[in-house]
């Protein structure tokens, strides 16, 4: 059974050498008797063997019930075959509370999503509202992309031009490379009056050719703590905890899609 469903979560690589995460939302064991049992999250992983320290990070800073042994196996792509390195973490949900307590990528934060949207009752009654006006539209209010996909389409597109000046094969998804890029939910997001901290690709450029994705997520907190610091506290600043574990999430999305970092 276990080989049939590595072989299936496969098949959704098989088409790129770096689709870098897939989450799917499961329930405890039921071999686990207790009177509450927590939504449990799926995270696989496929990866170079370069990043695999970087990732076993990544999965055991969310505390995992279950991290798998790493498995090296074989990637098609383009009629060639490539090595790449598998695996496996399930963490347990602890009930939801304010969507700013939330990082990861993209497709973390959709999975959150959906995860409100269908099991409202592990939600905090405090938070309850906050989650629907997320829900209220397909668009995932509040939920954003830190580098903007605007910009990561341009970075997506000058990539491609070098691969091709150089006469080589490119083969970095952009909707994976966009799904997989660090994000938060932030009250702000969506608010015209702050356009230029949340959408502003010209400064997210000129960053990232200067130095790279850690300095335009720095630049991104750095704006979004200034407002907080404006509005005397009333629009909370980025928590600690949700500032490292984006600039680690960040950095293993970095280097699998071959981005410069710093």
């Amino acid at each position: 059974m276990r080989k049939l469903l590595l072989f299936l979560v496969l098949g959704l690589f098989s088409c790129s050498a770096f689709g870098q995460n897939a989450y799917s939302i499961v329930r405890a064991p039921t071999t686990i008797r207790t009177a509450f049992q927590p939504i449990v999250i799926s995270r696989t992983l496929l990866l170079p063997k370069a990043q695999l320290p970087l990732a076993v990070r990544a999965c055991t800073s969310r505390h995992p019930c279950v991290l798998s042994r790493p498995q090296k196996v074989p990637v098609h792509i383009n009629a060639a075959t490539i090595s790449r390195i598998y695996m496996e973490a399930h963490f347990a949900i602890p009930r939801l509370n304010r969507p700013e307590n939330i990082y990861g990528g993209y497709n973390y934060l959709r999975t959150m999503t959906k995860l409100s949207y269908k099991s409202p009752d592990n939600i905090e009654n405090i938070y309850q509202n906050a989650w629907q006006k997320i829900n209220l539209t397909r668009g995932y209010n509040g939920a954003h992309h830190i580098v903007n996909k605007s910009t990561l389409e341009q970075i997506h597109q000058n990539m491609k031009a070098k691969a091709r000046a150089r006469g080589e094969v490119f083969t970095i998804n952009l909707s994976e490379m966009q799904n997989n890029a660090p994000a938060l939910f932030h009250r702000l997001h969506g608010n015209p009056e702050f356009t230029s901290v949340f959408h502003n690709k010209e400064r997210q450029l000129q960053i990232y050719y200067t130095s790279g994705i850690k300095a335009v997520i720095d630049d991104f907190f750095e704006q979004v703590n200034l407002i907080s610091w404006e509005s005397e506290g009333l629009i909370p600043r980025v928590p600690q905890k949700v500032m490292e574990g984006t600039y680690l999430e960040a950095e293993l999305w970095c280097k699998m899609f071959n981005l410069r970092w710093e």
